[in-house]
């Protein structure tokens, strides 16, 4: 279940209770409605919670700044539901402000308590390919904070480096890397060959129990069928591996609506044209085949496809 986003404001500071506090919720103008309180509150999330953890700093190793674990685990999953509610530069300037007030929170927290929390759950939230909340292009920030501050030591330096590589690669913004592909009638195409405004790349497998139930919802879905009926939507649906003999005999699984292929070459998983770090993968493309969302859960997807469609 999603925690709403809370916009008021709560006295989190007070010299006399040392006990476990309330993580402090932003508090947006009056005067700022919509998207631009939306903005506001990515953007400053984390200032009233800052503005408070110096007079934490040693007092108790069981909070961080003051506040639960549990309690900054669901301040973080809320904010990120945040970023996913703003244009993503909006959300990648605040991903980068965050990490610059939790550089600066080590000088009078030295042990870094607040900084690794962050770092390490933003990690988890952001990176692990299992997350509903996962995206690439806002975890770039962390990791680019983590090298540049050292915290991990010179043993964990090239994991965050391979990392950061990741996330650069196809990232949100940029053209997606073409690739060629062949369809099951021995056709040769291309990705920028294939028509449509937007274009939603599947990487997925043949008998793959969880590809078959992102079918199933792709299939189900009335917003996508009714895209890919106006033209607006093309569904591609790539095989990766080598076993073309495996892909064919799954092709049923797959509409005669969408268009389905091979990666005969192999480019894609062989020269890393995708880091494609779980099956199945979801990527959707808009005008030029630029990316607007890499490697997106399903669960996202359905929450971030309506905001596409033209006002009326």
């Amino acid at each position: 279940m999603i925690t709403p986003l809370i916009f008021n404001g709560c006295n989190f500071h007070n010299e006399a209770v040392r006990g476990p506090q309330p993580f402090p919720s932003v508090s947006v103008p009056a005067m700022l409605v919509g998207q631009e309180a939306a903005e506001y509150a990515a953007e400053h999330f984390w200032d009233r919670y800052f503005d408070s953890t110096a007079s934490w700093a040693g007092i108790s190793d069981t909070l961080i700044g003051g506040v639960n674990r549990s309690d900054m685990t669901a301040a973080v999953r809320e904010y990120i539901m945040a970023l996913w509610s703003v244009p993503y530069d909006k959300a990648l300037h605040a991903q980068q402000r965050l990490m610059s007030l939790a550089e600066a929170s080590m000088e009078a927290d030295t042990a870094g308590q607040i900084y690794d929390f962050i770092a390490a759950t933003m990690e988890s939230a952001l990176w692990h390919p299992l997350s509903e909340l996962r995206n690439e292009g806002l975890y770039a920030p962390v990791v680019e904070s983590i090298l540049r501050t050292g915290r991990t030591g010179e043993h964990f330096s090239s994991y965050y480096q391979q990392q950061l590589a990741v996330c650069m690669n196809n990232r949100p913004g940029t053209p997606a890397a073409d690739f060629t592909f062949t369809d099951s009638r021995g056709g040769f195409h291309s990705l920028y060959g294939t028509p449509g405004e937007y274009t939603l790349l599947l990487f997925s497998n043949p008998g793959c129990p969880a590809c078959r139930e992102i079918i199933a919802m792709l299939k189900d879905s009335p917003l996508i069928t009714s895209m890919i009926k106006d033209g607006r939507l093309t569904l591609l649906s790539i095989y990766i591996d080598e076993d073309v003999a495996e892909w064919f005999k799954g092709l049923a699984d797959y509409p005669d609506e969408w268009i389905t292929g091979y990666n005969q070459d192999l480019a894609i998983r062989d020269a890393l044209l995708y880091d494609v770090r779980a099956i199945p993968s979801l990527y959707l493309l808009g005008s030029g085949k630029r990316v607007i969302f890499k490697d997106i859960s399903p669960f996202m997807l359905m929450l971030q496809l309506p905001l596409l469609q033209p006002c009326m």
